[in-house]
């Protein structure tokens, strides 16, 4: 039997057997993984090869980890992480290689030990790697889990330079950073790292403060929720300048509209049982109180917050997905929330043709019927998506739903736009005006409107970086000659920028949809430039009743 038996041999296993064969494939994988590491040490190592040598660095420069990037398609924050820890092992300290070579050391092992030896000097490190990896193999008479082993390090460290702990600190505190991620379940974390523990402690007891205060005047909601609010509301803007009685104010008018509900029920049934009583006599009046001071202004300026979504969405004639830049996809419900949150933001449109690509954008100034009008204080963004075909029937009534006649004003400006847009005969018809735009540096505002409309994220291999928080950048670079235009202008963020003028990589553009990658290794990589509709294909899944629906024939009752 081989270390990958048959389904039936398994099953014809004792179960001392299956635990024999679990532990030898364990053994296998860590040797497999010390091969992979010691490939990724290699290529992120390498430097431009010239006519006559390989060229190998002293140790991988800025751009090595991209090269690890693009051959693995993650990150580029993967990508670095994963070349520092594999140049850690396999180059300065290889006995933790070899452990892994000789099957005897995990990969999560390995990751705990470089974890708290990375940053101690060499023979520290290599004495408390001496201590603990006996206690890493699954053979070894008394194994460590990795919690014993990062305690054990730790513990070794203090002992062995008492000022490590201090520098540690100090180090990780210079990269203090304030950063969020997307949950699976569509939800997102929001996390301070590396902070200082006594501002920690101090900022997070304010808010404890506030929701406890609340929960005292009586807020119904969970505490977790009203911290959550808080701390939120105090991030974004919506509680800038505001008191501490001032927010406590606005969270009493915001509290859940059902307990508003009932307490008024109450009352309006108290009063209706009681019997009037006959006027009492004037008595003195006394002095009037002050009025209330008014609820201070709260909200939040949605900074950072752009939505993109169908129209169709919005509109309810579908379920798909909308996305959130720099989070991901959100699910259609939210988005209609959201769209009407951001109201008073900045909205733009793209209509597509039928591959899904924009053949017009630009802004929308109307709102649906009884939304709010555009406030200069609102930073948000909504991106509308709209097939140029589902404009067309939509407005001259081939197609309706329930929700169009309160958008009926913004369908109707996104088509007067359309309408009015110039053609590329009379873009050009300006040579001068034109020519002079084409040799700018940078684009005017609505060439780089449309340019992030069109291309939503960084070109960049992998990257997710929205474009609104990307560079424009020329794919012929502008010191070269390169022009100002539309076919040679994309989003690329700041490292990406940066590994194509100063890292040795060339980009090419090959065509309105798709870039091309060759890196200073000479490896070639394709980036498609994704439609901002997928077109439907033949069964694609789409929840019940996601299709627009025709208006009914006028002896056709409505469904």
């Amino acid at each position: 039997m081989g270390i990958a038996p048959s389904k039936a041999e398994r099953a014809s296993m004792t179960g001392a057997e299956s635990v024999a064969l679990l532990r030898a494939a364990q053994r296998q994988l860590n040797a497999a993984h010390a091969v992979w590491l010691g490939l990724v040490a290699e290529v992120g190592s390498r430097g431009l090869d010239s006519a006559d040598e390989i060229v190998r660095l002293a140790a991988p420069d800025r751009w090595g980890g991209d090269e690890v990037r693009t051959a693995l398609r993650i990150s580029a924050y993967s990508g670095n992480e994963l070349l520092d820890f594999a140049w850690a092992v396999v180059r300065r300290f290889p006995r933790l290689h070899a452990a892994m070579a000789a099957g005897e050391l995990s990969i999560e092992r390995a990751r705990v030990i470089h974890f708290w030896v990375r940053d101690m000097s060499d023979e520290h490190a290599n004495t408390v790697i001496d201590e603990v990896l006996g206690h890493c193999s699954i053979d070894a008479d008394r194994p460590w889990t990795s919690e014993q082993i990062g305690a054990r390090c730790r513990t070794l460290g203090i002992q062995l330079d008492p000022d490590w702990a201090q520098r540690r600190f100090e180090e990780a505190h210079r990269e203090r950073r304030v950063i969020s991620w997307r949950n699976e379940d569509g939800t997102a974390t929001l996390a301070a790292q590396n902070q200082d523990p006594a501002r920690v402690a101090a900022a997070i007891a304010r808010v404890r403060k506030l929701a406890d205060d609340a929960k005292r005047d009586g807020d119904p909601r969970p505490v977790d929720h009203l911290r959550s609010e808080i701390a939120l509301n105090l991030l974004d803007g919506t509680y800038a300048d505001l008191t501490d009685d001032q927010i406590l104010a606005h969270l009493a008018t915001t509290r859940p509209t059902d307990d508003e509900t009932d307490e008024t029920a109450d009352t309006d049934q108290t009063d209706a049982r009681e019997e009037p009583e006959p006027e009492p006599a004037p008595a003195p009046q006394p002095e009037p109180e002050a009025e209330p001071e008014p609820v201070a202004v709260a909200r939040s300026p949605h900074r950072g917050v752009q939505l993109t979504a169908k129209v169709s969405t919005l509109l309810g004639m579908d379920r798909d997905p909308a996305e959130l830049a720099g989070q991901g996809p959100i699910h259609a419900e939210y988005a209609r929330n959201l769209a009407k949150q951001l109201s008073a933001g900045q909205w733009r449109f793209a209509v597509t043709g039928p591959d899904g690509y924009a053949v017009s954008s630009g802004l929308v100034t109307a709102r649906p019927t009884g939304w709010e009008r555009r406030r200069a204080d609102d930073h948000g963004i909504v991106d509308l998506l709209i097939p140029a075909d589902l404009l067309a029937a939509l407005l001259d009534g081939t197609l309706t739903s329930p929700a169009l006649k309160p958008w009926w004003p913004v369908l109707e400006d996104i088509a007067d736009h359309t309408a009015t847009a110039p053609t590329e005969d009379e873009e050009a018809g300006d040579e001068e005006t034109g020519a002079k735009d084409a040799r700018r540096r940078f684009p005017r505002q609505g060439l780089r409107r449309d340019t992030h409309l069109r291309m939503t994220t960084c070109q960049g291999p992998g990257c997710r970086l929205p474009a609104a928080r990307s560079e424009i950048d020329h794919t012929l670079d502008h010191a070269r000659g390169g022009l100002t235009l539309a076919g040679n202008l994309g989003p690329l963020c700041e490292h990406d920028h940066d590994l194509k003028t100063k890292g040795g990589w060339q980009l090419l553009r090959l065509s309105d949809r798709k870039v091309r990658w060759i890196t200073r290794l000479g490896a070639v990589y394709d980036v498609e430039i994704p439609p901002l509709i997928e077109p439907d294909r033949p069964g694609r899944a789409r929840a019940p009743g996601d299709r627009p629906q025709p208006r009914p024939a006028p002896d056709e009752p409505a469904a």
